[in-house]
């Protein structure tokens, strides 16, 4: 008996199918003994402990297009698609709770339509799952004006690796005492559960949004106004410079965008240009087509086959920009606010990676691989001895039998 009988005759309420039967691979690189499927909290957990019994690995998916590589070891692929739908959506208290498996866009709509919005604009978030999100703790600009995801999930349903269910946090900013373990989930991709629900917070529409830009050959040249920026008596909710853009013709932008009523966000941009000794221009959408600049910024560089993302001191940044450009990495978006730097790129290279890698850790900085095909992955600094104590003690407590780790390389 095979082991897609096998569970479908253990688990008759999961479905399953064998990759022979999708007709082509499902995800990139990844080869699983079966697609599970199941629809409920109950069926991830009975799924879970079946794998363990099994000696399989299991690697949580929605759309898979930001699942890590996997290894060479047996795994079996936990599609997440079925446990969707918006559970419980409360206007009035800013929450909002949906299955792990729901498109970030359902979410949005349903929010959009009660004048409210989740600013959380990792690149290509749309079409990203509710699980995939939070697993991976995705933000992007807007966080310096609205805090990063981590600090807006207020609950979450997860299956541990060995089947136990828990219901961490709740429905309110502040519900616990002691150490928070929803904190480790968020951010943990996968290795220490399984997601099933999440509920989030959720904030008013801005009464008016203001896209500032100063545009440049180079985003070399931006990296000092951006800067100023960051350090002017008003707070801005998105400080980025990016390029090339081909909504400029090639040319960089330093994008600044302000929110709140109209007056204010006039006294913001007069104090930034004093500040910034220079004037912006003003995007709107019908002429200078805005939301396409910012669609551009969100998902430059991350949507490729390969693409890493560098951190430092943002007083560092202007040394690691040059050296990308020096060994011709690029395009890039720079979160000047974090000194967060993402380079992506189907042609991204070893020995250029690893020569930004020299050079970040020389800024005191570190460079991560977001993306990359198992082929020539460039290897990473080892964890501290104390960063990788705590990950192994975490890891044995919500994953004791070690079956969601063997499933990443």
């Amino acid at each position: 008996m095979t082991l897609v009988h096998e569970l479908r005759s253990a688990l008759p309420d999961v479905a399953v199918r064998d990759p022979s039967e999708l007709g082509g691979p499902i995800w990139p690189g990844m080869t699983p003994e079966f697609v599970a499927s199941p629809s409920s909290t109950e069926d991830v957990s009975r799924l879970l402990v079946w794998a363990a019994q099994e000696d399989l690995g299991v690697l949580a998916v929605a759309s898979g297009s930001h699942a890590d590589p996997v290894s060479d070891g047996r795994f079996v692929a936990l599609d997440t698609s079925l446990l969707s739908g918006i559970e419980e959506y409360e206007p009035a208290d800013l929450t909002i709770t949906a299955g792990a498996g729901t498109r970030f866009a359902t979410v949005d709509d349903a929010l959009r339509e009660n004048g409210q919005w989740a600013p959380f604009d990792p690149p290509a978030a749309r079409d990203r799952s509710m699980g995939g999100l939070v697993s991976e703790a995705a933000h992007g600009s807007l966080w310096a004006g609205y805090g990063a995801l981590k600090n807006h999930v207020l609950g979450a349903t997860v299956v541990t690796g060995d089947g136990r269910v828990l219901r961490l946090g709740g429905k309110v900013v502040k519900n616990v005492a002691g150490y928070d373990l929803l904190r480790s989930v968020v951010g943990g991709r996968g290795r220490l559960c399984v997601l099933t629900s999440v509920c989030l917070r959720a904030f008013p529409l801005p009464p008016q949004e203001r896209v500032l830009m100063i545009s440049a050959a180079s985003v070399a040249e931006l990296i000092d106004s951006a800067l100023a920026v960051g350090t002017a008596p008003v707070l801005p909710v998105s400080i980025v410079v990016a390029g090339p853009l081909e909504a400029l013709d090639g040319r960089a932008a330093l994008v600044v965008r302000l929110h709140g009523a109209e007056s204010t966000v006039d006294a913001d941009q007069a104090i930034l240009e004093t500040h910034v000794g220079t004037s912006f221009d003003r995007l709107t959408e019908a002429s200078d087509g805005a939301a396409r600049i910012l669609s551009q910024l969100q998902d430059l560089g991350a949507v490729e086959d390969r693409c890493v993302e560098v951190s430092v001191l943002p007083s560092q940044l202007s040394g690691v920009v040059s050296a990308a450009a020096d060994v011709g990495l690029g395009p890039m978006v720079v979160d000047s606010y974090a000194g967060r730097i993402r380079i992506g790129g189907s042609d991204l290279g070893v020995d250029p990676v690893g020569t930004l890698r020299e050079a970040a850790e020389q800024a005191g900085g570190a460079l991560r691989i977001v993306r990359w095909g198992r082929a020539d992955f460039p290897t990473g600094t080892p964890q501290s001895m104390a960063t990788a104590m705590l990950s192994e003690r975490l890891e044995s407590i919500f994953d004791p039998g070690g079956v969601l780790w063997p499933a990443r390389s």
